[in-house]
């Protein structure tokens, strides 16, 4: 990821963003605009933390200690001063010392390690077989051609590709959970729990979705 970052510019959001997933926003207070000018003058990323207190526009607001480092990938203006910023997730960060000292939040971080256990292949396979059944569900609801899903064979990357599929769909402290377990075998029995309840609802929503376009009168004629 290139030089180690010890400092870094935080973006408090109502969101949880993980590595590997990606990421947009629309900016259009003059701090994060000021936040998004640096890391493109000075090609470094941001940090993404869920907000803990307080509110995502205007006044300030406390973040989760483990959040995610973003990485820019676009920048383009947008109506009435706005920009809209294309992102991606790069790498868990942790704070030790948050800062107020700029426009907006800053942080001295560390960079959590994994705790790797023994994973069951059996648990491996029971998460990327229910991963793949949530995105052809998916492809059928949006009357999708079902295209081959890629799904990671690591259990680490694996949990946080279930849990970026997750995103809007359970609450965000359960996803800051998620992004915040560091035993990889744990993160992956949630990511697993998470992704069963998943496939249950979208299946209920693909079969009204596909019983609703047979009784259209443009199928019947």
């Amino acid at each position: 990821m290139g030089a180690l970052v010890t400092r870094l510019r935080l973006f408090p959001l109502q969101t949880v963003l993980f590595p590997g997933m990606p990421l947009t926003l629309t900016v259009f207070e003059e701090r994060y605009k000021t936040l998004i000018a640096e890391c493109l003058e000075t090609d470094e990323p941001f940090g993404v933390a869920l907000i803990r207190d307080g509110a995502e526009v205007g006044g300030p607001a406390v973040p989760y200690s483990t959040g995610t480092i973003a990485r820019i990938v676009r920048v383009q203006p947008a109506a009435e001063g706005r920009l809209t910023v294309t992102a991606r997730g790069v790498q868990r960060f942790r704070v030790t010392q948050l800062y107020d000292d700029r426009p907006y939040l800053s942080a001295d971080i560390e960079y959590p390690v994994d705790e790797v256990s023994e994973v069951p292949d059996s648990l491996i396979e029971q998460t990327q077989d229910r991963y793949r059944q949530l995105q052809r569900l998916r492809h059928t609801i949006a009357n999708e051609y079902h295209r081959q899903v890629d799904v990671p064979d690591s259990p680490g990357p694996l949990a946080d590709a279930v849990a970026s599929a997750a995103h809007g769909l359970v609450q965000p402290r359960e996803l800051q959970r998620l992004l915040a377990t560091l035993d990889v075998r744990k993160r992956l029995d949630r990511a697993s729990d998470v992704l069963a309840s998943l496939v249950t609802a979208t299946h209920q929503q693909a079969a009204a979705v596909v019983a609703q376009r047979w009784a259209s009168p443009d199928r019947r004629n």
